[in-house]
């Protein structure tokens, strides 16, 4: 299988492209990048980049690592160079969500993203523990969707998929949107939004005089324990105290209607927002 990567020397096309090119017996491998400063990074780890002109039409699969905000320039013109019956993915949903990617009714679209290594797993080792994002090893789920064309060409996009976040344990199927949902809704507007000002609150009782690896620690095992309680993997539940500083919490740090990040109106405008923050939909 002939693979190429656009925009190899980047933060995600090098970490796409580390796993793939350890896989020379299954995959044949052609790196696309035209920033100096990516163009300098794959040729110090001793591989040779290749124009897209050359590596595009020849490929069986195509992975587009550039950002979302680029995605609509940069697919136009990949995809015009796409040979009949080749697949493009993408490792984000919001440029398909939003109607920003190039496409074309003889070529085969995917989106795939990764979970990242969960602490519910067991890792097997010290550097699979310390392995945060994933790629390198820790092992981690990730969650992928067919935008259209044929599900032979799909499964070679899944297979891909799996090698470039290796190690892989499980890959979900599921729709566009739905990944969309899981991102920006479930895990940056939400998530990382309540993980920020977890952050920001060990910075204050820091200020306080409380020791911050103390600070630290309480936070990160009570969010470990909070979140093995609340996803039903533990035996037990909170405290009634608890519940009700989870009712404040709804009134002090939430807003009342939070849930509603996940009406779709909401979420086409905040996926336009974060595509075109000059142009604030929200």
């Amino acid at each position: 299988m002939i693979v190429s990567v656009i925009g190899a020397g980047g933060k995600m096309g090098t970490r796409c492209s580390n796993n793939l090119v350890k896989h020379p017996a299954e995959i044949e491998l052609y790196l696309c990048e035209t920033a100096e400063a990516g163009i300098r990074s794959i040729r110090e780890h001793g591989l040779t980049v290749t124009a897209p002109e050359l590596a595009v039409p020849k490929s069986d699969v195509i992975i587009l690592a550039v950002p979302d905000k680029l995605i609509k320039q940069v697919s136009e013109g990949i995809v015009k160079l796409m040979s009949p019956g080749s697949t493009l993915i993408i490792l984000d949903p919001a440029a398909a969500v939003a109607k920003e990617l190039a496409l074309r009714d003889d070529c085969t679209f995917a989106v795939t993203h990764p979970c990242h290594p969960s602490y519910f797993l067991d890792q097997d080792t010290v550097e699979a523990r310390q392995d945060y994002f994933g790629g390198v090893a820790g092992k981690q789920d990730i969650v992928m969707a067919k935008i259209q064309g044929s599900d032979e060409n799909f499964a070679k996009a899944r297979r891909v998929s799996e090698i470039m976040f290796s190690p892989v344990m499980n890959s979900y199927v599921m729709g566009v949107r739905d990944i969309a949902f899981l991102e920006p809704t479930l895990v940056e507007i939400l998530g990382a939004t309540a993980l920020y000002a977890m952050a920001e609150t060990v910075k204050e009782a820091e200020r306080r005089g409380i020791p911050r690896a103390a600070a630290e620690s309480f936070m990160a095992g009570h969010v470990y324990n909070l979140s093995a309680n609340f996803l039903g993997k533990l035996n037990a539940r909170v405290s009634d105290a608890c519940l009700v500083a989870i009712e404040l919490g709804n009134k002090l740090v939430l807003r009342e209607d939070w849930k509603k990040i996940w009406d779709d109106e909401v979420l086409d405008r905040s996926i336009a927002t974060m595509l075109h923050p000059e142009q604030h939909k929200l």
